[in-house]
């Protein structure tokens, strides 16, 4: 086995000299932990006093972490590049190669600036995401990715000396035209022996919904509120159950208040707790996306691995891993009214929708688990 780095923004906590980390990350951790020798953990750690429901990496005991101070944007960074110098520089003569998450803050500085074997891996689109942020103003964008274009363009340039994978095909797609090769591959945190059978749907009414992500413009939180009105309007008594957090966070919740929906849309924040989540998925009927940005959303892989069916906007890598009608429903980026169709085809004839999560279920089991989705972007051959 070998050793390498992990650089990345995940933003670990720090309490009485122990590091925590959320459900996801950790599993992340685990894998690594059991297939290599040393593992280098660089991410920024927030100092507190409470770790909430989070997990504590030293069960790894090969597992070392190599602090970077906390920071909130791309511009703290900037302001801490000598600690990500530092960082780098004493991890360069003990690994095998790094781990670059894109597009986090120096993405490219282990490749460009140290010479290290870096596998840079793409998990969306700062460009993208930014030109779909419905809050910010056309002048704000620009300036937004104008600031960016420095960072972007040694992205681009340490990626052509780099082991290069993307979520999906998409981000791919657009590498190839800027004369760099990529590997697509899809995100998953999904245990293949932690896969039960489906549970059966229930009768309700419509389906009792889930939606579990960002809370962000660029997630389709309109499209959203727009299906609760409409939800509401034909049936009263529905249940749609919100789990994330984010920057639209109190924004969705005034609007749960002012339209009476306190009854119909279920806030539960964001939910650490993998066998909680679980618990939760496993209790929905229908799982809605509505994201506007993605690159390989890995709740969507999460939710057919529960056996939920799955209505979705055609973000990201979906379509071309997913088939309509066939293993999920697509409806278009901000269409409440497709979305609301679907919700009611479920209502008419819940058996489409029962073969549906059947066959995207067997295909996750088959293709998208955690153990092939790592063992592709941790290694540089």
């Amino acid at each position: 086995m070998k050793s390498f780095a992990i650089l990345t923004s995940w933003n670990l906590l720090e309490v009485n000299g122990e590091y925590y980390i959320g459900g996801t990350h950790f599993t992340y951790l685990a894998y690594a932990s059991q297939n290599f020798d040393k593992v280098y953990l660089i991410s920024s750690v927030r100092h507190t006093e409470y770790c909430g429901c989070q997990h504590n990496i030293g069960v790894f005991k090969n597992i070392e972490v190599v602090e970077l101070p906390e920071v909130n944007s791309y511009l703290g960074a900037v302001f801490n590049y000598k600690h990500y110098c530092r960082a780098l520089e004493y991890v360069r003569d003990k690994v095998d190669f790094i781990y670059s998450r894109v597009p986090d803050p120096f993405c490219w500085l282990p490749r460009l600036k140290y010479g290290i074997p870096t596998v840079m891996h793409y998990v969306g689109d700062t460009i993208d995401a930014t030109l779909r942020n419905e809050k910010w103003s056309w002048l704000k964008k620009r300036v937004m990715i104008a600031g960016y274009l420095p960072e972007y363009r040694l992205t681009l340039k340490a990626s052509r000396k780099a082991r290069t994978y993307t979520n999906g095909t998409h981000l791919r797609d657009k590498l190839q035209k800027k004369g760099i090769q990529a590997t697509a591959v899809i995100s998953s945190t999904v245990c293949r022996a932690d896969m039960a059978d489906p549970t059966p749907l229930s009768d309700s009414r419509p389906p009792r919904m889930i939606y579990v992500g960002y809370l962000r413009f660029a997630k389709g939180m309109n499209l959203l509120k727009n299906l609760w009105l409409k939800l509401k309007e034909t049936y009263p008594g529905f249940h749609f159950d919100v789990v994330g957090n984010g920057e639209m966070m109190e924004d969705v919740k005034k609007f749960v208040r002012a339209n009476n929906l306190e009854k119909n849309v279920h806030m539960h924040g964001r939910i650490d707790d993998r066998a909680e989540l679980r618990n939760l998925l496993r209790s929905a009927d229908l799982f809605v996306f509505p994201s506007l940005s993605e690159g390989s959303p890995r709740v969507v892989i999460e939710a057919m691995s529960e056996g939920i069916p799955v209505i979705s906007t055609p973000v990201g890598s979906l379509p071309g891993t997913f088939s309509d009608g066939d293993t999920i429903r697509y409806f278009d980026f901000d269409d409440a009214d497709g979305a609301y169709k679907l919700i009611e085809d479920f209502c008419k004839d819940p058996q489409i929708y029962e073969a549906q999560r059947l066959r995207a279920f067997n295909t996750v089991k088959s293709n998208f688990t955690i153990e092939r989705f790592l063992s592709q972007i941790y290694s540089i051959d």
